[in-house]
């Protein structure tokens, strides 16, 4: 997608990028959370945005036990995806890491969870039904 004129040497603009969408990425993740959206527009923004400091990560978001917000950050080459995540900056309510220090094995990321589905066992048979 990006050629090497267009990467980012530095992961410094990717942070300061994060910083200014970090309040609308966490409405997002809330609004996903009560079903009112869903993940592909924040994952697909966010992702378009950390290939330009290296094509093979990928981010994913979640909400924490806790209600936090949480980005893991997967692939690429150790020393880039390490120097990523060094670089975060604190922001509140905020966890920035990789896949190896989850701790919480009860999530499931957005982007791996399975689509919900409308099968039911039977179909509703009557109005008072559809409201049980």
């Amino acid at each position: 997608m990006f050629n090497r004129r267009h990467r980012e040497s530095s992961p410094r603009p990717f942070w300061r990028w994060f910083a200014g969408e970090a309040q609308g990425l966490a409405n997002g993740i809330e609004a996903l959370a009560r079903g009112e959206a869903d993940a592909d527009w924040l994952l697909v923004g966010l992702n378009a945005r950390i290939h330009r400091y290296d094509p093979a990560l990928q981010a994913d978001l979640f909400r924490t036990i806790d209600g936090g917000c949480q980005m893991t950050v997967t692939g690429g080459a150790d020393d880039t995806l390490a120097r990523l995540l060094e670089a975060a900056p604190a922001l509140a309510g905020w966890r920035f890491t990789s896949p190896a220090a989850l701790t919480d094995k009860r999530r499931v990321p957005f982007r791996l969870a399975p689509l919900p589905s409308l099968d039911m066992a039977s179909p509703i048979q009557a109005r008072h039904e559809a409201y049980a």
